[in-house]
């Protein structure tokens, strides 16, 4: 007697061909939708050039007296470019404080520490959900920052945002 044991050969059927169809489309539509959200974000951008103000706090008066406009004004934590200086203003640092008599919260002076309130420009990608510039450096409000110019740096805050026409 031969116990000679038959190996069973898969055979494409019919269920198998659907199954493959299926998944094709399914592939084929994921990849059609893919390409068609990111399309629609990059049509609804438009490149304008940005005005936005950042809060540089507890800096030196001495730091402070070296920012002019037309300083080009990098992120030190990433190396994006953040715009080009148009306008600085200075004046005390303040922090908020309780008064121990009245139970208040009051704003006092910090001694020898300095508050620069610069205004900077740059070219950026405007979508719907966000402001990029042209470097790639991401802008908005309440967002920290680490800025650094020629010869001095600070930290802060994006306190304003004022946006051009389109360009």
């Amino acid at each position: 007697m031969d116990n000679k044991t038959k190996k069973t050969r898969w055979r494409l059927n019919v269920f198998d061909i659907v199954i493959i169809a299926v998944v094709l489309i399914a592939a084929a539509a994921l990849l059609y939708f893919w390409r068609a959200s990111g399309k629609s974000t990059t049509a609804t951008a438009g490149t304008r050039q940005v005005h936005y103000t950042i809060e540089l706090s507890d800096m030196l008066d001495s730091a402070t007296a070296t920012i002019q406009p037309g300083d080009t004004i990098l992120d030190s934590t990433k190396k994006f470019v953040m715009g080009t200086v148009v306008s600085v203003t200075t004046g005390p640092t303040v922090t908020p404080e309780k008064n121990l008599n009245t139970g208040d919260t009051v704003l006092s002076e910090v001694p020898g520490k300095v508050t620069a309130t610069i205004t900077l420009v740059t070219d950026c990608s405007v979508s719907e959900s966000e402001i990029k510039a042209a470097s790639g450096y991401l802008i908005r409000v309440g967002e920290e920052v680490a800025a650094a110019g020629p010869g001095y740096a600070g930290k802060g805050y994006i306190v304003a945002i004022e946006r051009g026409d389109l360009t």
